[in-house]
């Protein structure tokens, strides 16, 4: 393994512990949070915290411990991995810079979601329909980028055994 290729691996371990402990402190909540995620209005939001019950939506709020290191990792990691590893190299030179930024700028939006979320569960008055709108593109964004992101590797992969 070449020295730079280190780093994704450790950053990639610890994302995959962070998501471990996440998915096991969040397994109680149903429907699952990312079915919060995909809200995009007051109603349907609400629907769900309502399911949760005062205990769930605790759980949720806490979860967020976890979830902002584990976006920190997941985007370090993806640009590690597209930087360090070689993954890529069969790759056109924009279609490497696209899949280098697309696992921080993921991780980005995962943030604002998580500040919209959180804003939205302690709002004090009801805050305006477009900020649940708001919450559920960005959720969509963050989980489209993740998408393409293994959807270029998949690529790169396939391209590594044409080649």
């Amino acid at each position: 393994m070449r020295r730079g290729a280190v780093l994704p691996w450790l950053s990639g371990a610890l994302s995959l512990l962070l998501f471990i402990v996440m998915a096991v402190h969040s397994a109680p909540l149903s429907p699952s949070i990312p079915a919060l995620q995909f809200t995009f209005e007051p109603a349907a939001f609400q629907t769900i915290l309502t399911q949760w019950g005062p205990a769930g939506v605790a759980r949720f709020r806490s979860h967020f411990a976890i979830d902002f290191p584990f976006l920190l990792s997941y985007g370090l990691s993806g640009y590690l991995c597209a930087r360090h590893t070689g993954l890529f190299a069969n790759l056109g030179a924009r279609s490497r810079q696209l899949l280098t930024w697309m696992l921080p700028g993921a991780a980005l939006l995962d943030a604002g979601e998580n500040l919209l979320h959180l804003y939205l569960l302690d709002a004090t008055s009801s805050p305006p329909p477009a900020l649940y709108l708001l919450a559920g593109v960005v959720a969509s964004l963050k989980w489209s980028a993740i998408a393409a992101f293994a959807i270029g590797i998949f690529y790169a992969k396939i391209r590594q055994r044409q080649g």
